[in-house]
């Protein structure tokens, strides 16, 4: 009698259940493969050993379930041992995917290969699990539905493969996207389960059943296969969630110190004026260029990275020869590269770069690209130019230039100071300033330092410097501060003037002006013969009187001596007169160097009156005294002082000269502000010349016929070698007056 197959039915319920399980399988399988592609190293493969094995776990459960969703007449055991082996397989299919779709790339062959072996892993495990059952039944298969339940094995593990491969980004995969995938993959591997079971066929044995090692599974059971997997599945849901919010907490503080240290970069980049930049050697195209790049050639960044041809025209066409041969050099050696060139910005602006680029080789050693820094050099380059042309000035300065620490030691010394003080700079440097400092001024330097140190401020001034040959030179110091980048004061720089020939050229000048003041007095004097003559000739004639009387008393019959000594002391009288007035033109006449004394200026003045006295009787002009009593004396040169009255005096009398009216010569003395005395010659001549007021004190400047023009420069110059001051007003009603003021004796003490 022939065998009758057995006649099975579904559990529609276990179905269900069983898809279920395969989509929350996928969708797992889904998330577990983005974790595994973003981890690395150890972790990479702990994620994918746990991945295996909850996705494994899945699998198999939705292939158990399914297998005990198909109820036959019969009852059915299970050899656990076998089980387990299913369990393997299905993990190693696990393996074999999660590995393929974590890979950056997923080609064609390797998808295949993937595919292959992961269908040959589930088909493995359906028909291990399915030999695990025992029952009294024999299992027949059908060929043709076996090998079409393995095609859709592997062609549901190639689009299992390529969904996981394509919706494992974790930023694409927490939305719609990963539940139509998981959707699709857990109702496609089911199908290759229940091909699978319909290639199957049960026929009755009479013969006991071997159920070593073998258990029936209840309902119970299946509910707890079913519970353990979904908590397998939650757990490694729950692993991979909570892993990704660590990942993305730590990518997010990764982002943030990547931007912070961006922004730092690029506030460096703007500090220090540097660009970074990248550019690939096949077609020299920009990969990267920085905002500071883009600032330092001018080029707009929402245009876009300039081609290699735009910069090239922004170089300066003297350097693009340079530039260019540069970066051809370091292509054909595959090596670094450093050059300086100028790029024209459009307005024209011309700026110095240095630029240094790196390359960046491929692993067999190809030139892929050169990474870089490009920096603004121009102020640096402005600097050093500044600093050439200030050392070029230093050096051909006609000036010595020294600079010394404060404690003396020279540092710096240029051709100047060579030629000024006859030592070579080799000479000088590292020696102490005093080498050039004559003994009796060292006290000069010990000051300038104090005065440096406190901060004070040094004003020009002339002195004395020693040169190698131990000759003295007149010299004009400036002296400015040295200080650190702190602002302290660490030393001086020194220049030092020859002016030998100015102070030559100096003392010639006033012995000139003495000369000259002596031959202004001789002129005035000359003018005056007449009057002196006259002057001196009344004391003479007295003498001559009183001597014929004193004669005459001596010889008389009885000589009256009282007389005869009385007209005696007339004559040593007249004499002692005659003699003032000829020593008072002496020493108007006499040439010599200016001697200062205490004086009383009303005397000066007196003498004055006494000496062109006569002078002024002729031109019937009457002399007028205004002088202060007790007044202070001042420290001066008489006969400068006797020159400079007498020059005030003879340009009052020819003021008046042809003058109708009243002719009256006015001389006061008073005390003035500021310690000083007020002298004054006032006349009521023709006054002083219109629109030239100014002009009388120049030399040259004259309004007499026969004059010299240089009386009144003389007198200001006299005037403001003693410190006082000389000047002309009008006079009132009419006519000029000629003012100087004069230190007192304490005041030309201070």
């Amino acid at each position: 009698m022939a065998a009758v197959n057995l006649i099975g039915s579904y559990n529609y319920a276990l179905v269900a259940l069983s898809v279920l399980i395969a989509m929350f399988a996928s969708y797992a399988a889904l998330d577990i493969a983005g974790r595994v592609t973003a981890a690395g190293g150890w972790t990479r493969a702990v994620w994918l050993l746990g991945g295996a094995g909850a996705m494994g776990t899945g699998i198999w459960s939705m292939h158990y379930i399914g297998m005990l969703a198909f109820v036959l007449p019969l009852p059915v055991a299970y050899h656990w041992p076998t089980v387990l082996l299913s369990l393997l397989a299905a993990i190693f299919a696990s393996v074999v995917a999660l590995d393929v779709v974590s890979r950056q790339k997923m080609d064609a062959s390797r998808a295949l290969a993937g595919s292959l072996l992961m269908g040959a892993g589930i088909a493995s495990m359906h028909y291990i699990g399915m030999a695990a059952m025992r029952l009294p039944a024999m299992c027949k298969f059908n060929s043709s539905l076996v090998v079409m339940s393995v095609v859709f094995a592997v062609l549901i593990s190639f689009a299992a493969l390529w969904i996981t491969f394509h919706f494992r980004d974790e930023k694409k995969g927490l939305g719609w996207e990963k539940l139509a995938g998981a959707a699709v993959m857990g109702v496609a591997i089911p199908v290759m389960h229940y091909t699978g079971m319909a290639a199957a066929s049960f026929t009755p044995l009479g013969t006991p059943l071997d159920l070593s090692h073998a258990v029936s599974i209840t309902t119970l059971g299946t509910a707890g296969i079913a519970a353990v997997t979904f908590v397998v599945l939650g757990l490694a849901l729950l692993t991979s969630s909570a892993d990704r919010r660590f990942a993305a907490q730590t990518l997010e503080l990764q982002e943030e110190k990547l931007q912070r240290s961006e922004a730092y970069l690029a506030e460096a980049q703007r500090l220090t004026h540097t660009g970074s930049w990248a550019w690939r050697v096949a077609g020299r195209d920009a990969l990267h260029l920085s905002e500071e790049w883009y600032r330092i050639f001018g080029f707009n960044p929402e245009n876009g990275p300039p081609a290699f041809e735009q910069l090239l025209l922004r170089t300066h066409p003297e350097d693009r020869a340079k530039w260019k041969g540069a970066i051809d050099r370091a292509i054909n050696r595959k090596s670094d590269y450093e050059v300086e060139f100028r790029v024209v910005l459009p307005d024209a602006t011309t700026k110095y770069i240095h630029t240094v680029g790196h390359p960046v080789l491929n692993a067999s050693g190809d030139l892929m690209q050169f990474v870089g820094s490009s920096t603004d050099i121009t102020e640096r380059k402005r600097a050093e130019q500044a600093t050439r042309l200030l050392a070029a000035i230093v050096e051909s300065s006609h000036d010595a230039i020294v600079s010394k620490s404060l404690n003396g030691v020279i540092t710096s010394w240029n051709k100047g100071a060579e030629r000024l003080f006859g030592y070579a700079a080799e000479e000088a440097v590292g020696q102490n300033i005093t080498l050039i400092i004559p003994p009796e001024r060292r006290d000069e330097e010990r000051t300038i330092v104090e005065q440096l140190t406190r901060g004070e401020r040094i004003d020009h001034f002339e002195t004395v410097r020693r040169r190698k040959d131990g000759s003295l030179i007149d010299v004009s110091l400036t002296i400015s501060p040295m200080k650190d980048a702190s602002g302290r004061v660490v030393g001086a720089s020194k220049l030092a003037r020859d002016i030998t020939e100015r102070k030559r050229a100096e003392e010639a000048l006033r012995q000139a002006q003495t000369d000259l003041a002596h031959a202004s007095r001789l002129t005035t004097m000359g003018e005056f013969t007449a009057s002196l003559a006259h002057e001196v000739k009344q004391p003479i004639a007295a003498i001559v009187t009183d001597a014929n009387t004193c004669v005459r008393w001596i010889t008389r019959d009885e000589p009256d001596l009282i007389e005869a000594r009385e007209a005696a002391w007339r004559i040593v009288k007249d004499a002692k007169r005659a003699s003032e007035i000829i020593n008072r033109v002496r020493l108007l006449f006499k040439k010599g160097t200016p001697q200062r004394e205490l004086l009383d200026v009303n005397e000066v003045a007196r003498e004055m009156i006494v000496l062109l006295g006569d002078e002024a009787s002729r031109h019937s002009i009457s002399i007028r005294t205004e002088l202060a009593e007790d007044l202070p004396h001042v420290i001066g040169d008489r006969v400068q002082l006797q020159q400079v009255l007498m020059n005030l005096f003879v340009n009052g009398v020819d003021a008046m000269h042809d003058v109708d009216g009243p002719r009256e010569l006015t001389i006061k003395s008073q005390p003035a502000q500021n310690n000083e005395l007020l002298l004054s010659v006032s006349d009521t001549g023709v006054g002083l010349p219109r629109h030239q007021a100014d002009e009388i004190f120049n030399a040259f400047f004259t309004t007499k016929t026969h004059g010299t023009g240089m009386g009144l420069h003389i007198s200001r110059s006299i005037v403001e070698s003693h410190a006082g001051r000389l000047w002309a007003a009008d006079n009132s009603p009419r006519g000029a007056c000629f003012c100087f003021t004069l230190p007192t004796k304490a005041d030309a003490h201070e």
